[in-house]
């Protein structure tokens, strides 16, 4: 170990720290020596979009992209893989540096993000074949081929344990429970275009793309959207006419989801 370093490891999040000087163990509180700084103790899940970043989400709902100084393929399937930094702070400078797949990398950069940003980055490791450290578990059927697709409530979440919704000038703020979406009660769904067709709806549902019984912005997936339907003879909605559906479905593609406060 390198003096002065403290090591987080991402697999299982124990920490390797010197001795803090507290009396009796009472707890310190962390102060970062940057506001941007990454409490490394605090990582939740780490994924890798390309060789020179990670994309890292905290136990308290913050979000990171840490710059490598050089290719280092590998770190996320690495059950080792670990973060190093004075007393466990990340803030993208030397001598911090990321340690896995048989190497040390060095971090040259560390920039807090939005829960946008990082279901982005996410995404595109999830597309990239890339696996996760912390993966949610999903439910229901795969199609063949997307084996390797992981989950996670940091940017998908499971219609099934939707509460209510309501229209936003972005696409679709969704209320779920909380306790099923890693304690995220809202999400943010962004569609692909504008989606005239949730003026009026009467009800909104999910599609997954994937099969994969979660929302994540994945190619395929798509807001259904049933309204009303106007009898034709009168222009009036028909509702509860025996015999003749009173409802018409239309669907608008998901660019997007991702957490909101």
């Amino acid at each position: 170990m390198r003096p002065g370093l403290s090591v987080v490891l991402l697999c299982c999040l124990s920490v390797t720290v010197g001795n803090s000087g507290a009396a009796d163990g009472a707890a310190v509180a962390r102060a970062p020596p940057a506001p941007t700084c990454l409490d490394a103790r605090q990582v939740a899940e780490m994924r890798q979009p390309d060789p020179r970043t990670l994309a890292i989400a905290t136990t308290d709902h913050r979000y990171y992209r840490l710059r490598l100084a050089t290719d280092c393929p590998g770190l996320e399937a690495d059950a080792q893989s670990s973060l190093w930094g004075r007393e466990g702070w990340i803030c993208g400078a030397p001598p911090e540096f990321a340690r896995g797949a048989g190497r040390d990398c060095g971090i040259t950069g560390a920039q807090a993000i939005d829960a946008a940003t990082f279901a982005g980055l996410a995404r595109g490791a999830d597309r990239n074949g890339v696996a996760t450290l912390a993966p949610v578990e999903v439910h229901g059927a795969k199609r063949p081929g997307q084996q390797g697709f992981r989950g996670t409530t940091n940017y998908c979440f499971a219609p099934r344990y939707l509460r209510s919704w309501s229209e936003d000038p972005r696409g679709v703020i969704v209320e779920v429970s909380p306790r099923h979406s890693g304690g995220n009660r809202y999400y943010r769904v962004e569609l692909n275009s504008s989606c005239t067709m949730l003026d009026g709806a009467s009800s909104i549902g999910f599609e997954s793309g994937m099969d994969l019984g979660i929302i994540c912005g994945n190619p395929g997936d798509q807001l259904v959207i049933e309204r009303d339907r106007p009898d034709r003879a009168t222009g009036h909605p028909m509702f509860g006419r025996p015999g003749r559906s009173s409802l018409a479905a239309a669907r608008c593609g998901v660019r997007a989801v991702y957490p909101r406060p």
